[in-house]
């Protein structure tokens, strides 16, 4: 087959097409639909409006492959219905040359449909939680679909959008075994769920990062696919909650100031100083001239611990010490006030400071323990995720 951008410019009108809004029967009238069509049109511009899935006269193969890859769906947790696949398969069927045109977009908007939701989820996370951001895959749809019209490979191409993750891979395996062995509904739809989250993130992770399951209560310290550190984590309360993000951190900082939120000193701070005059100075609380910022000294019984971890977002939300580690014996450690608390601060920091040598254990604690607030630059920001999952394959199992 020749590529798509030398195929005979034919039945598709130009003007029509471009100002056409998404056809609501079978297109849909949300956003993620309009997107989809959006993306169509520029599909279209950009091969001078040729049609590409057959040659007006009859279907090409590629539409075949196109129906078997949406009919396989399920096993990427996806519902092949979405997509109109039986009524593309009775279109293929029934062929009709008068309108090659319309169906030659039918199949395009279906195939960057799938390929949207496959590369960036069915969801945007924001409508779920507005606490919740996804980072996106960047990837190239129109790319992907000319490929697969140019080499006759229609679900290769879709296949190769899946994320790449292990974590992905070991969801896929459990969600066919959880159908194979009569899994119940909730449970299959719980693991697909999962998978669609896994779209939320980059397909390179990095080599070396560091990995917060927000549900779980965990974090993990994950070097080429394994974890080399984990631990038991607090997260945000209900009201509270820590975000979802994406980022990288920079810094290391010990023996930390605690600058108090506004929200937590309007709603915390004040009302205990107007039952207790000595308040601030028994919990080491200090205010500025105006009286409108308070800050918590370095030391003992400093609710950062002996040291945070930053990584710059505009939720302010960053790991610290805390001391209050009764609540890692808990089951369920949503006690904070967004930010992500550690059960082994200092395991952390000899992690992250680990490629600088002059960083040794003495000399991590001494910073630790010696009350005066010092930053730390990491040699090379370390990414790191802070995600929601609520199903994982580990040890072959869901």
């Amino acid at each position: 087959m020749q590529p798509p951008s030398r195929l005979r410019r034919t039945s598709i009108d130009r003007v029509q097409f471009e100002s056409k809004n998404p056809p609501a029967a079978w297109a849909g009238t949300d956003d993620r639909a309009h997107h989809v069509w959006l993306e169509a049109q520029r599909f279209y511009k950009q091969n001078g409006y040729a049609i590409v899935w057959s040659d007006g006269k009859s279907p090409r193969p590629q539409m075949d492959g196109l129906i078997r890859a949406i009919r396989a769906a399920d096993q990427e947790g996806l519902q092949p219905p979405d997509y109109g696949v039986d009524e593309l398969d009775r279109i293929r069927q029934a062929f009709d040359a008068s309108h090659a045109a319309d169906t030659d977009v039918r199949f395009t908007y279906a195939y960057l449909q799938y390929a949207s939701d496959l590369t960036h989820g069915t969801v945007d996370p924001e409508d779920i939680d507005p606490h919740w951001h996804a980072a996106p895959r960047d990837v190239d749809l129109h790319a992907a679909l000319e490929r697969g019209l140019v080499d006759n490979l229609i679900g290769d191409s879709l296949q190769k959008l899946a994320p790449l993750a292990s974590q992905y891979k070991g969801l896929k395996h459990q969600l066919a075994l959880a159908r194979q062995n009569g899994g119940t509904s909730e449970a299959i739809l719980q693991i697909a769920m999962n998978m669609d989250r896994w779209r939320w993130l980059p397909d390179d992770l990095g080599s070396r990062y560091l990995m917060v399951n927000i549900p779980a209560f965990r974090l993990d310290a994950i070097e080429n696919g394994k974890s080399v550190l984990a631990m038991n984590v607090v997260t945000g309360k209900k009201d509270s909650p820590t975000p979802m993000l994406t980022d990288q951190m920079t810094t290391v900082v010990f023996s930390p100031y605690w600058n108090i939120p506004s929200d937590i000193v309007s709603k915390e701070i004040l009302p205990k100083l107007d039952k207790d005059p000595d308040y601030l100075e028994r919990n080491n609380i200090e205010m500025d001239e105006s009286g409108q910022r308070y800050r918590q000294r370095p030391g003992k019984g400093n609710s950062l611990g002996q040291v945070k971890f930053l990584f710059p977002n505009h939720f302010n939300v960053y790991l610290h010490d805390t001391p209050a580690q009764s609540l890692f014996n808990r089951i369920e450690r949503d006690f904070s006030h967004g930010c992500v608390r550690l059960e082994r601060p200092l395991d952390l920091a000899k992690y992250v400071l680990r490629d600088q040598p002059e960083w040794t254990e003495d000399r991590i604690v001494a910073a630790m323990n010696r009350g005066v607030e010092q930053s730390v630059a990491l040699k090379q920001p370390l990414p790191i995720y802070l995600v929601y999952f609520t199903a994982w394959a580990e040890n072959g199992n869901a």
